[in-house]
């Protein structure tokens, strides 16, 4: 950013058009991830276009949220070679935990109520009950309002770590 930041033009622009790259290209990758699910392993879509469109839209706010941590990340680390281990304390336990790979009630009872404030379990739960289950985005209120809620705590918390130099 610094590299682009003198260049001409304002600051604004210059980290919207690398968010509006990088979720254009998110996009189109889930586009891909759900027609290779579709037409090489027979993934029914419940409502056809409309379960399609409404994990597009669920797509989208994750990656708005998901972003944000990219901005922490990127603002907390000194260098290059300390994104990883940064991007991993937030990533790890995400995948672990949200009920990616195992069910929440395979964990013990005192790890439950973690697993259950994490982002990405709410996302796993919309995502599954929209794709699976046939629900309608708006009846994934409270998976949408946690998400939002750790939209607005991410971005808040990117806003006051975010430096230039």
């Amino acid at each position: 950013l610094k590299r682009f930041y003198a260049k001409p033009g304002k600051r604004s622009y210059i980290v919207l058009g690398e968010a509006i790259s990088r979720l254009l290209f998110q996009m189109l990758t889930s586009v891909i991830v759900i027609g290779v699910g579709h037409f090489l392993f027979q993934f029914t879509l419940v409502h056809g276009l409309q379960t399609f469109l409404e994990i597009m839209v669920l797509s989208f706010i994750a990656l708005i949220l998901f972003m944000g941590f990219g901005f922490i990340v990127s603002s907390v680390a000194k260098s290059e070679s300390t994104i990883p281990p940064f991007a991993n304390l937030i990533t790890l336990p995400q995948f672990l935990l949200a009920g990616t790979f195992f069910s929440i009630e395979a964990f013990p009872t005192w790890l439950q109520p973690i697993c259950k404030i994490l982002p990405l379990t709410h996302f796993n739960t919309a995502m599954r009950n929209i794709a699976f289950e046939g629900t309608s985005l708006l009846s994934c209120w409270k998976e949408l309002g946690i998400l939002g809620i750790w939209t607005v705590v991410v971005y808040a918390v990117a806003f006051k770590t975010f430096q230039w130099e």
